[in-house]
């Protein structure tokens, strides 16, 4: 049985990709900054639910920042596309809670994660929540 080398790179992609996402995730939770700023891309754009932008800087402050808290969240429903060799799209539905600047929050969002591999290594460039309606 021969197999198409497309699927097999898309599969490797996919595999890879929702590792990376999974360590993404994680960082977030254990307050990994070091983690968040090697998997992040230079010109990292994240747009939230309210329509608001952050950059590379931004998300970076926020995750050193000792007023922010991550007390859990999961990623459920995660789909990994793979988008050539070089780049993919993951969609999950994000569930989780906890403080920033004296401020509870509740998170349950719809996201979109673009990753992009250059020179060797992959990096998140993009993300984008909308709140679930459900």
């Amino acid at each position: 049985m021969n197999e198409d080398p497309r699927q097999l790179t898309a599969g490797n992609v996919a595999s890879e990709v929702r590792g990376l996402s999974e360590r993404w995730f994680q960082a977030w939770l254990e307050k990994d900054a070091a983690t968040v700023e090697r998997l992040v891309a230079e010109d990292y754009i994240y747009v939230a639910p309210n329509g608001s932008t952050l950059d590379r800087p931004g998300i970076l402050a926020i995750i050193r920042s000792a007023s922010y808290r991550l007390d859990h969240g999961t990623s459920t429903e995660v789909v990994v596309r793979a988008v050539g060799k070089d780049a993919a799209v993951v969609r999950h539905h994000y569930h989780g809670a906890g403080s920033f600047e004296g401020t509870s929050f509740t998170d349950d969002q719809r996201c979109v994660m673009v990753w992009e591999k250059h020179a060797g290594e992959w990096r998140l460039v993009m993300e984008h929540c909308s709140f679930n309606s459900k």
